[in-house]
């Protein structure tokens, strides 16, 4: 029965004078092989046609019909890694032809695929076994390589062409996708741990630059904390003069109280003050008296004082016992 893998494409048996009638078939890609009674064979390639007296002369029994055209198969293995702890899968593309169609017949090659694969099974797993399961490029390089070194099938009348592809058996990309899946997580996990980490830096150095800046400004006191807020809020300055107005006059209402006890509640004896410290007390307790409400004792001087000179000045910004006229 014939396979794909089959050379040779028919055989006929032959009569004594079979061709004294009849011509042999004759196509571009069939090679003709005569077997005699003797068992001797004798080939004509496509191009080379036997005449009649050749036929009838040959005294032949049996018509071998060769296919000499590129015939293509696929091929799979399982290829051992280094100390065959795991397995590459080979993907083969072989080419085959026949180029010694006399050699086909004598040997009686009839499957081409059971013929190779063996030897290309032994070459291929002999240089996969020098690598890694990782390591499936190089793999595939040294096996190509082992299969072109040599003829394969030389010896047998075919030219036979090889092209392997090597890739990971599925075990052994589920074990990688594992591995590589651990590598991933490890990294995003040390990345995190890594962000969080300046994240905390990042909160703390903000921390400590709010309290030191903070701390600054309160020491500073009042003002200091009016000037952060008109930074803040330039729109506010007639708040903020209003304010520390209104400060002013409560603390010098405050003051005002405190000596208007001191001196109504007797503490300090009459006989106690002389006369210029009871003027003194007086005098402190109307210019406070005076701030507390906001005016000043002394007149503002006008335009048309100004222009006269000192001599238009209020005569009690004087200072008592100096003379009246300036030498």
């Amino acid at each position: 029965m014939q396979t794909d893998h089959d050379p040779v494409h028919n055989v006929h048996p032959l009569g004594r004078f079979h061709f004294v009638s009849q011509r042999p078939p004759s196509s571009a890609d069939l090679a003709l092989v005569f077997l005699t009674s003797a068992g001797r064979p004798r080939a004509y390639l496509p191009q080379q046609q036997p005449t009649r007296g050749e036929l009838v002369s040959g005294n032949y029994r049996t018509l071998y019909e060769v296919r000499m055209g590129v015939q293509h198969m696929t091929l799979e293995h399982r290829l051992p890694s280094s100390g065959d702890a795991a397995f590459f899968t080979a993907e083969t593309d072989v080419t085959w032809r026949v180029v010694d169609p006399q050699k086909v017949v004598e040997l009686q090659i009839r499957d081409v695929r059971t013929l190779i694969q063996p030897r290309l099974l032994a070459r291929m797993r002999q240089a996969s076994r020098r690598y890694e399961i990782e390591q499936g490029a190089a793999a595939e390089t040294a096996v190509n390589e082992a299969l072109a070194d040599e003829p394969i099938a030389a010896a047998e009348g075919l030219d036979v062409q090889c092209h392997v592809r090597v890739s990971l058996d599925r075990e052994a990309i589920q074990q990688h996708a594992s591995l590589r899946s651990l590598s991933y997580e490890s990294v995003r996990t040390e990345n995190e741990h890594e962000l969080a980490q300046l994240k905390a830096r990042n909160e703390r150095d903000s921390m400590r630059e709010s309290s030191d800046f903070y701390v600054e400004m309160l020491a500073e006191g009042e003002l200091g904390r009016w000037g952060l807020h008109l930074a803040r809020n330039p729109g506010d300055v007639p708040l903020a003069i209003q304010s520390m107005r209104d400060d002013e006059r409560e603390a010098s209402a405050n003051q005002i109280r405190i000596i208007e006890r001191l001196l109504d509640s007797g503490v300090i004896e009459d006989h106690l003050l002389e006369e210029t410290a009871r003027a003194a007390l007086s005098a402190v307790k109307d210019r406070l008296q005076d701030a507390g409400q906001g005016r000043t004792r002394k007149p503002p001087l006008y335009r048309e004082q100004l222009e006269k000179g000192p001599s238009a000045a209020d005569p009690r910004d004087e200072q008592p016992g100096e003379p009246g006229d300036r030498r």
